[in-house]
């Protein structure tokens, strides 16, 4: 475990300059709106994913951007409970040895966007430009990546997905913003 721990705050170090902070708070939008109020488990979220399991017999996500970072970096996909709690017990370790923003952008630096697109070279090569120049609306666009990764082959599917959840972060982007 420790040996994880080590690969996470390691990878931070390393990838967290790569993306800039404009990109944080749509992040936060989209993943995790609760997020200054959790250390990298979000117990809201997990009983209402376990609320939604129980009573319609779906499954919902409940993971925190620090336990998406932590699954990707640890390349650990296996659908268990117990992967889960490793999953948690690395994530709130890591929150106490690495600030949320710099997780949350080293995360970015690395997340898959779809195919052929992975980390801040998809990016990159999807906007067409260095990460500066880069718009509001092409941050929240690759946000919305992350829960719907393009696919190989193009569909109007899967673009009614992806502007679905672009509107669903401007939403909720606007409805945090009007919170503070």
């Amino acid at each position: 475990m420790q040996n994880k721990l080590n690969k996470c705050t390691q990878m931070v170090d390393i990838k967290s300059n790569e993306i800039s902070d404009m990109f944080v708070e749509y992040l936060i939008s989209a993943e995790d709106h609760r997020s200054k109020y959790h250390f990298g488990i979000d117990h809201i979220g997990i009983a209402r994913a376990f609320f939604i399991w129980l009573n319609n017999n779906k499954v919902q996500g409940a993971s925190t951007i620090e336990q998406q970072f932590v699954r990707v970096v640890s390349s650990d996909y296996t659908n268990s409970l117990f992967r889960k709690f490793k999953e948690q017990i690395l994530a709130v370790a890591l929150t106490k040895k690495r600030n949320k923003a710099n997780i949350a952008k080293a995360y970015l630096a690395i997340a898959y966007y779809g195919y052929k697109c992975e980390g801040t070279k998809g990016i990159k090569k999807y906007i067409g430009t260095e990460l500066k120049y880069i718009s509001e609306i092409q941050i929240i666009s690759i946000v919305a990546r992350l829960k719907y990764p393009k696919p190989l082959k193009d569909s109007l599917k899967w673009h009614k997905k992806h502007t679905n959840r672009i509107n669903y972060i401007k939403f909720r982007h606007k409805k945090i913003a009007n919170k503070t």
